[in-house]
């Protein structure tokens, strides 16, 4: 099964469906989508993804990160700003200039960006769910490159509907194929680096892009040592109960 949607620049983009769940359904292929920052190059572009029918986007980015890049979406999409500053790119910069421009600095970095992700941003993952709750249609989920905090955000949709974690680690690593031109995606970073007067250095961004196990591993820890299971957690902290997982099931399986 093909997953990723080629359209224009964007990196990432690609559906969430034909998961199996543990109550014998499949995760609808045309109704549930993760990507990076969506870039358009014409109206063509802009058709083929009002034809996939999505109805709502969620996007994680911080306000920053959305003014250098708006969204050219159709008024028909309605567009959840999710900012998370702590996760954000620049943010990111900054924690690896403290830490050290070197490959070990940026995958500690990464771990520490997944346990912020899942202590800090919570209330954006619940707004998320809350709004999710009270709409229709199809969605998309989405950062700047559609990995980590649209990685979270997917995979904690795809375990409240029922989707082995298995799965849901399969999917997260995909993103590392997203970046398979990883010269278009460490360029990237160029503005970054030329700004400490450095050239771009590949072994310290590729930690950045790449989806690793131990990544999403840190996550799923941090949510088990804060209520004792994953469940727990999500019907605590993001207000998941029996009757939000059946809405969920009804909506985006079948």
């Amino acid at each position: 099964m093909t997953r990723f949607v080629p359209i224009g620049k964007t990196m990432n983009l690609r559906h969430m469906g034909g998961y199996d769940t543990d109550n014998a359904r499949r995760t609808k292929e045309n109704y549930l989508y993760r990507s990076g920052f969506l870039h358009f190059t014409g109206d063509q572009d802009l058709a083929k993804f009002e034809s996939l029918g999505i109805s709502t986007i969620y996007d994680f980015r911080s306000p920053m990160e959305r003014v250098k890049n708006d969204l050219q979406v159709g008024d028909s999409i309605e567009v959840v700003e999710l900012g998370m500053l702590v996760a954000s790119v620049e943010n990111l910069w900054d924690m690896l200039m403290k830490e050290g421009l070197n490959p070990e600095g940026a995958e500690k970095i990464m771990g520490d960006r997944y346990r912020e992700l899942t202590e800090e941003e919570v209330p954006g993952y619940r707004k998320m769910f809350d709004h999710m709750m009270e709409s229709e249609g199809g969605i998309l989920v989405m950062c700047s490159f559609g990995k980590d905090r649209a990685g979270i955000a997917s995979a904690l949709l795809l375990s409240a509907l029922g989707v082995k974690e298995e799965q849901i680690e399969q999917d997260y690593l995909l993103s590392s194929q997203a970046y398979a031109d990883k010269a278009l995606a460490i360029g990237k970073f160029e503005q970054f680096f030329n700004s400490e007067g450095l050239s771009v250095d590949e072994s310290i961004v590729v930690p950045i892009l790449d989806a690793r196990t131990k990544y999403l591993a840190t996550a799923w820890q941090v949510m088990r040592e804060k209520s004792g299971s994953l469940d727990n957690f999500m019907r605590e902290e993001l207000g998941i109960d029996q009757a939000a997982r059946e809405y969920l099931q009804k909506r985006f399986t079948l």
